[in-house]
């Protein structure tokens, strides 16, 4: 099937739920959410314990961004929404005439809330499990939080348009995958270098920083010197903006204006 009748149909379906049933458009972007961020847990335990043993190397950190694509493929073969790839899909849909650009962003800010409510319940479970009551400053997740918010709003802005430049590459590409296997292998070595190279998305850094408070307890003792509510709230919102420019505006408008033309050449 091509790209154009793919992200039309996709962009049809999910707007017209947003509309006409936003409470389950609610619970399945509150599962992107979750999802993500139980995939982001998981990674962070395992890459902090790679780091406990191999300490010095940044190990845990490259086992972190090998595992943490695992949460969009949940997402993607269990049918959550995802505001990242809302940005690719409602940009995708505005460009090619289907939907209006307030209507597109419209539906990137409801998937963001509803994420973010997601990435809150699960933080607020994973606060109290048997892996994360041990936690501090220097577990990986904090780390990890703490180098997020220790970049200038332009920095966090600039790298938020090449991580989702790049995750919204894994998600066109999982698009065109035939079955759950190969949306596996497509999905998490792509989304591996927007992690390995310490680049900025926006839901990836609710879950980092939900999971950061909670299993810091809101403890200002057992949390990175620099994680205020000010310094989580200006982060979100300058990688928020560079998320839609990277994954809405590079990979959803100009996928629909390459397909656009009178040209034989297809997606």
């Amino acid at each position: 099937m091509a790209l154009n009748d793919i992200a039309s149909g996709a962009v049809n379906k999910k707007i017209v739920l947003m509309e006409r049933n936003p409470m389950r458009f609610g619970v399945r972007s509150i599962f992107g959410g979750a999802f993500l961020t139980l995939g982001t847990a998981f990674a962070g335990v395992v890459g902090n314990a790679v780091e406990s043993a191999v300490p010095g190397h940044g190990l845990g950190a490259v086992v972190f961004a090998m595992l943490f694509g695992l949460g969009l493929f949940c997402i993607v073969i269990l049918n959550a929404e995802l505001a990242t790839g809302n940005m690719m899909m409602g940009a995708y849909g505005a460009a090619a005439g289907q939907i209006s650009w307030p209507k597109a962003l419209w539906f990137a800010l409801v998937t963001t809330f509803w994420n973010l409510v997601g990435a809150i319940l699960i933080a607020a479970i994973l606060g109290v499990s048997a892996k994360y009551n041990s936690f501090d400053a220097t577990n990986l997740v904090a780390t990890l939080s703490s180098g997020k918010l220790d970049k200038s709003w332009w920095g966090a802005m600039v790298e938020a348009i090449a991580a989702n430049f790049v995750v919204n590459m894994a998600i066109v590409a999982a698009l065109f995958a035939k079955d759950f296997v190969s949306k596996f292998f497509v999905i998490l070595p792509i989304i591996a270098i927007f992690v390995g190279l310490g680049l900025e998305h926006v839901i990836a850094n609710f879950s980092l920083m939900t999971i950061t408070a909670f299993a810091g307890g809101f403890d200002a003792s057992l949390l990175p010197d620099n994680f205020t509510a000010g310094a989580v709230a200006l982060n979100w919102l300058f990688v928020w903006i560079g998320n839609y420019i990277g994954g809405g505006l590079l990979i959803g408008a100009v996928y629909a204006w390459l397909n656009s033309g009178d040209e034989a050449y297809r997606d």
